[in-house]
């Protein structure tokens, strides 16, 4: 802009509209329905611009009431083929009715740590314990008998492991699930169980267009996600893994997507939620665990910290190592 070049921005992540922009134009359903000057707007009016009714920005929960830990980890230590140390003596726990946050620079174990937690990656060293299920480098589990452990996997990237786009919404809002007897008869797949299954879910969880037969690939990000998010808690999960909850998703879907894991929560479910995105590991989870270079090296509270003392801890500073030791110990 210094230079005199006009630069279009196109998001819907309002802080970076905030920060950088000069002038905002809203698109709501195709049609633009305001342009306003930044400096003259706030999040909270974008929001109800680009929903077209009042946005919670901040989640809406009570104090977790955390009972007994369903999903424990003890020293997990897994390396890539190139014989990399991905996940370094992670350890930690996980209750019953509270959300846990991984907070962590993008590549930093969070991936393989999902994997390790779903089964499609095997255990090396170290163990996973679900609800007293011991999974280790001698007793492997793969994802389908974690599945039935009542444990949900709503993937990082859904267009690589949560949905395949040429599939129908109905055929992805069971996958994982397609051996279910309710979705089968003596020989076939029941076609009508199937799509009535996913129109349940498209309403419960206000998919649109409500189309069962529709294409994954031709739902926008926001509906993918919510179909995948539907399909994993339909089943009601004692233990949910969420990875990048909200990656490409509008606002109007973050909000609901976000009262969907509070309210399993609230169920007694464990939820574990992989994200980047600070400001959204503090509003929705109940505690955090930082990552750095395949390590925990924080574990606090979200009530007790914010996003400068993370961002100290994700880059393992002194005083972010002196912060890791104090969540440790409390």
């Amino acid at each position: 802009k210094s230079q005199g070049v006009s630069v279009l921005l196109i998001t819907h992540k309002l802080q970076e509209v905030i920060a950088i922009s000069d002038q905002v134009s809203v698109m709501r359903a195709g049609a633009m329905v305001a342009t306003v000057n930044t400096a003259e707007t706030s999040r909270e009016a974008l929001a109800e611009l680009m929903v077209g009714r009042k946005v919670l920005l901040r989640v809406d929960k009570q104090v977790a009431n955390p009972g007994a830990a369903l999903l424990t980890v003890d020293s997990l230590t897994w390396f890539d083929d190139a014989n990399v140390p991905r996940l370094e003596q992670v350890s930690f726990k996980v209750n019953a009715g509270e959300i846990v946050g991984v907070a962590g620079v993008s590549g930093n174990g969070q991936t393989e740590l999902l994997g390790l937690l779903s089964g499609m990656l095997d255990v090396q060293h170290g163990q996973i314990n679900i609800e007293g299920v011991c999974i280790d480098a001698q007793h492997r589990m793969t994802p389908k008998q974690i599945r039935h452990l009542g444990v949900g996997h709503v993937a990082e990237d859904r267009h690589r492991d949560g949905m395949v786009g040429a599939f129908s919404a109905e055929e992805t809002a069971i996958m994982g699930f397609q051996d279910e007897p309710e979705f089968n008869g003596s020989i076939l797949q029941d076609r009508s169980a199937i799509t009535e299954h996913c129109q349940q879910l498209m309403n419960t969880f206000d998919v649109r267009p409500g189309d069962p037969d529709l294409k994954s690939a031709s739902f926008s990000g926001g509906n993918q996600q919510k179909l995948c998010i539907a399909r994993e808690m339909n089943a009601a999960p004692k233990i949910l893994l969420v990875g990048q909850p909200t990656r490409g998703v509008d606002i109007g879907a973050i909000e609901f997507i976000h009262q969907q894991i509070v309210a399993l929560r609230d169920q007694g479910s464990a939820v574990l939620v992989v994200s980047v995105e600070l400001e959204e590991i503090l509003s929705l989870c109940d505690r955090v665990l930082v990552m750095s270079e395949g390590r925990i090296v924080g574990n606090v509270l979200a009530s007790e910290t914010d996003a400068r003392s993370l961002g100290l801890m994700m880059s393992s500073s002194r005083s972010g190592d002196q912060m890791a030791q104090q969540g440790r110990q409390a």
